[in-house]
């Protein structure tokens, strides 16, 4: 995933709720044709699709069109407060919430793969315990960093594991599951340390706490390796979420060579009861753009 760009954009989102209102009249109060869909699986809509309208506005229009769950890598970017007003809104829709990203610095130095970052990774951790609490989501994403030159790749692998062990000490008695997140490096993240579905088990299976799994983000394990349904087969015990992105462009399903309908079908035919995280980017800006991703979900949730 491209955090930076999501966050950084994210960010600038100024949520209240009484902002609401005057967002409001910036989009038809129309009930959308796609909200008659009855969704199989729990699709989670991302928090910037539509950058100019607060957050409260766009969990509206999420509900309208059908959803019932969203996810926000930026939510640390906004204050205890804030979130507070957001977990209201999501009571009054009935919504949930998704992922939201821990150490949102984990292509750099705050990340895993060195033991000195360790302690600066763990503060996020408590942090992200804190926002937890207010927002009650499931699944918050942990990302492993850059690989280090000074270190061999075993010593990182100890090290990721270590790191992860302390972190889930820390939210042992929470109801947070920390996903650990193999990316791309071909595409997007050059560098990055965890890349393979296989190495993520390896990492979880070591680590062996329930408090920590592994987010399949089905864009990047398409660039990696492949194999999609194979390998969410293989590590189903492991993976405790999933996010989404057509390939190549990572834009909504039916814009690449991914065949969404088949993948989700697979998914849903494991009993899978989590989320899937729409963490893409629109073919068509603005509230056009969103309709058209929404009806290819729609297409893409529907098999026999």
């Amino acid at each position: 995933m491209n955090r930076r760009h999501f966050i950084h954009s994210s960010a600038a989102l100024v949520a209240t709720v009484g902002a609401t209102t005057v967002a409001a009249t910036t989009v038809s109060a129309a009930t959308p044709a796609s909200a008659a869909h009855q969704y199989k699986l729990r699709y989670a809509p991302r928090i910037g699709f539509l950058n100019d309208l607060p957050v409260p506005r766009q969990l509206e229009i999420y509900a309208e069109h059908g959803f019932h769950a969203f996810e926000y890598n930026g939510l640390p970017n906004h204050s205890l407060q804030e979130a507070a007003q957001f977990r209201k809104k999501m009571d009054e829709l009935k919504m949930d919430m998704g992922v939201f990203v821990v150490n949102s610095g984990g292509w750099k130095g705050d990340a895993l793969v060195d033991k000195a970052f360790h302690e600066g990774f763990l503060k996020d951790v408590h942090r992200a315990v804190e926002y937890h609490k207010v927002i009650r989501n499931g699944w918050s994403t942990v990302t492993s960093g850059l690989a280090v030159k000074n270190l061999s790749h075993r010593q990182q692998t100890a090290n990721v594991i270590e790191g992860l062990k302390r972190a889930a000490d820390v939210v042992s008695k929470t109801d947070l599951v920390l996903v650990l997140e193999p990316l791309n490096v071909l595409v997007n993240h050059a560098g990055y340390f965890v890349v393979t579905s296989d190495h993520a088990a390896e990492i979880i299976d070591a680590v062996n706490s329930p408090h920590v799994k592994i987010l399949f983000d089905i864009y990047h394990q398409q660039i990696s390796e492949g194999n999609l349904i194979h390998n969410i087969g293989k590590h189903w015990d492991r993976i405790a979420y999933f996010q989404v992105g057509d390939v190549p462009g990572r834009k909504e399903p039916g814009t690449g060579e991914i065949n969404y309908r088949n993948v989700f079908k697979a998914i849903h035919a494991k009993g899978y009861k989590g989320l899937l995280g729409m963490e893409h980017g629109l073919s068509q800006p603005g509230m056009a753009g969103l309709e058209k991703c929404f009806s290819e979900y729609t297409k893409a949730d529907s098999w026999a």
